[in-house]
């Protein structure tokens, strides 16, 4: 969805990883595939004690194999001198011991970083060189600023997003008077789908109490929540496997969006949607999120964004542990096991 990047050097790859992950990296091992000379799979984990070392290449390297890159570029961001070494040289073992060639190591460190592997004083000075900001390869980072994608500063900050807001009380007193009234009567699944064309219309209002609680309570209801997942991210399931009620709703909602030129297949629209659906996930209470926690997880896994679906999908296990969905899910991203539009 986005037009090439061409990335000429390490200095311009290490200003677009915070925009690949989703935020800036500290204390972390990225692996970085590169397939064609295109960027392809990217992992992060956390920097393990030394002892741990050999987790890292346990948890990378079976999706690393699996990806089956031309080469493996290593990026180890510390705090402290060689604190990324012990997790940077077990990986190194681990890809040279199945074969598969290591592009580059580098290591980031108080604003400046080194290869581990050139020792040219020209291009590599023993001190280091300067992390670039983003302003200072503006080339690079446009596709990204002009699709108003920005890294958060912390992991820490993209999972807050997702957490329950100030309005998450609000939609939870909403969610009992809606259950009151569905003891006196059944809410028609028609009516409970009504409020999806306002929530993922990106040129309108900001989200209410009373349609979060309408979105969470239509969730309760898996055939919607299915339909909602096949709709968004073509490849994982199709409308057509569903019944043809839930596939009539579907079929008006797309058209709605259609009609405002919003569909699916344009980036501003998907960027849109996925603004939504995450303001939609602040606004429930735990009890209530799993579902949407679960939609966004899978949106945004489709689109790319590993970091965003796992934090999600913490919160959607940690409100729900034996959530189906999540549970699927996250072994998927475990996996990088992504789907691809058909």
């Amino acid at each position: 969805t986005t037009n090439a990047i061409k990335l000429t050097s390490p200095r311009e790859l290490l200003a677009v990883v915070p925009y690949l992950l989703g935020f800036n990296p500290t204390n972390s091992i990225v692996s970085l595939c590169l397939s064609n000379n295109r960027l392809g799979l990217t992992q992060r984990l956390d920097l393990p004690k030394p002892e741990d070392a050999d987790h890292v290449a346990q948890a990378l390297l079976p999706t690393l194999i699996t990806e089956k890159p031309d080469s493996v570029i290593l990026i180890g961001y510390e705090n402290r001198v060689g604190d990324s070494l012990p997790a940077l040289e077990s990986l190194t073992s681990a890809l040279q011991s199945s074969a598969m060639r290591i592009h580059d190591r580098l290591v980031v460190r108080d604003g400046r970083w080194r290869s581990l592997d050139c020792h040219s004083p020209s291009c590599c000075p023993a001190g280091g060189s300067p992390v670039p900001e983003s302003a200072d390869v503006p080339g690079v980072v446009s596709e990204f600023v002009g699709q108003g994608v920005a890294p958060h500063p912390d992991r820490e900050s993209l999972a807050r997003q997702v957490e329950p807001g100030l309005q998450a009380a609000a939609v939870s007193e909403a969610l009992r008077s809606l259950e009151k009234a569905d003891d006196r009567q059944a809410v028609p699944r028609s009516e409970l789908f009504t409020v999806w064309p306002r929530i993922l219309d990106p040129d309108g209002p900001a989200i209410s109490t009373e349609d979060a609680a309408l979105a969470a309570q239509s969730l309760l209801d898996i055939e919607i929540r299915d339909a909602m997942v096949a709709w968004l991210c073509p490849g994982t399931l199709g409308l057509d496997e569903l019944g043809e009620g839930v596939q009539k709703l579907f079929s008006s909602l797309e058209t709605a969006l259609q009609g405002n030129d919003t569909g699916p297949a344009s980036t501003g629209a998907q960027n849109a949607i996925q603004d939504h659906l995450i303001r939609l996930c602040a606004m429930l209470p735990d009890d209530q999120a799993a579902p949407a926690l679960s939609i966004l997880a899978c949106f945004v896994w489709w689109r790319g964004d590993g970091a965003l679906a796992r934090v999600a999908l913490a919160r959607a296990l940690r409100c729900e542990p034996d959530y189906r969905l999540a549970q699927l899910l996250l072994q998927m991203v475990q996996l990088a096991i992504r789907p691809v539009a058909r």
